[in-house]
């Protein structure tokens, strides 16, 4: 099977680009499941920022006013130079700067105590001018100072006043989630995600550059006047494409198994490996148009990022197809990786094969988009032999 063994020969010399998007793929795969992969809500906790803090009041309740902040915040030492607290603030190792004047304990007595008075002015501190962290502490500190204001007007001296204000405070928000946003999705889901880019790439670098070989004029009449039929040609070269489309998917299924073996091993892993099947046959058919609009092998790499790219922003490959605009998403119906994307999408909403219509009708979708690419190859294929 000479052809047969050909057809190898020159994928041999495409190993580097394509061992290269396999790796681009394996660093997608890895980034996104560890790092982006949905977390389960349910857990709130409060905001911790990094404070400089300078205590001038020799009272009670400077003292404890920065026990609070001590419990809340990290507190850090003031640096002694401006120069380096204005650092310090522009590259956000300090979020925010307060210094405890000396007469804090006496001002609160004078003005706390008074119920029509809020002790407003009191503590001013220094932050990035309109950041989060200058809103969200002024609100700290007024609320803290606004709770000592209410023990003092009741009677309590500064010391109680100052502990009835940390234990009342002490107190942390009960949060509870209504109704939980999204869905735990396995690690598996993010890797079968990327496939169709991997797969267009692979399919137009690999199996396009061995078409675009036999395609070459003064090769194509020498095989002709060849003693071999020009159907077992033919039938070498689809054996060939078989060949390959069977490594690559075992490659890429077989990584994603060693990642999350329990996944690959269930029903929705099933359905997911039988997505990325058919969607290979369909990036097959995608690099045999591919093959018919260049002029040369070297053009392959050009055509490979078109697709490829293409297909994966309008698919909802990269962009996640909830944060894509109407208009994004009527376009990408016209692609063949969108209906590969909502496969997989309703894959993992699955419980039996009951609910599995949806799925099925993408798969079906994704063969007539295969059946397409084939027959515009053939077309433009015929029009180019009319020249």
């Amino acid at each position: 099977m000479p052809v047969f063994k050909t057809f190898f020969k020159v994928l041999y010399k495409r190993k580097t680009s394509l061992i290269m998007y396999i790796v681009i793929y394996l660093v997608l795969a890895v980034f996104f499941s560890n790092v982006m992969q949905e977390k389960e809500e349910g857990v709130f906790s409060n905001v911790a920022l990094n404070i400089a803090l300078e205590n001038h009041d020799q009272g009670n309740l400077g003292k404890a006013f920065a026990e609070y902040l001590e419990e809340r915040h990290t507190l850090q030492e003031m640096p002694q130079d401006r120069e380096a607290l204005q650092d310090a603030m522009y590259y956000q190792s300090i979020d925010y700067v307060l210094v405890i004047p000396e007469d804090f304990t006496e001002r609160m007595s004078a003005e706390g105590a008074d119920e029509k008075s809020a002790p407003n002015g009191i503590l001013e501190g220094t932050a990035v001018p309109g950041s989060s962290s200058a809103y969200f502490m002024e609100n700290e500190i007024g609320h803290y100072l606004n709770t000592v204001s209410m023990y003092l007007a009741a009677g309590y001296d500064m010391e109680e006043a100052a502990q009835e204000s940390a234990k009342n405070l002490k107190h942390k928000p009960q949060v509870s989630f209504l109704e939980k946003q999204g869905q735990q999705l396995p690690s598996a889901y993010y890797s079968f995600q990327y496939l169709p880019y991997v797969f267009v790439v692979i399919m137009i670098l690999g199996v396009g550059a061995v078409m675009k070989t036999y395609k070459n004029k003064d090769l194509a009449a020498r095989n002709q006047c060849s003693a071999m039929p020009f159907l077992s040609q033919n039938l070498q070269l689809i054996l060939g494409c078989m060949v390959y489309i069977l490594l690559v998917c075992l490659i890429f299924i077989v990584m994603i198994c060693i990642t999350d073996h329990e996944y690959m091993f269930s029903l929705k892993g099933a359905l997911s490996a039988a997505n990325a099947f058919l969607f290979s046959f369909c990036a097959l058919s995608v690099a045999w148009f591919s093959v018919q609009l260049v002029r040369s092998v070297s053009e392959l790499n050009i055509m490979s990022n078109v697709f490829g790219l293409g297909f994966s922003f309008l698919g909802g490959v990269f962009v996640p197809m909830e944060m894509m605009g109407d208009t994004a998403k009527a376009l990408g119906r016209f692609v063949p990786s969108y209906w590969y994307v909502a496969a997989n999408t309703r894959i993992q909403e699955l419980e039996s094969l009951s609910g599995a219509y949806p799925v099925y009708q993408a798969f079906l979708l994704v063969i007539l988009f295969t059946a397409a690419f084939f027959a515009a190859g053939l077309l433009v294929s015929k029009i180019k032999v009319r020249e």
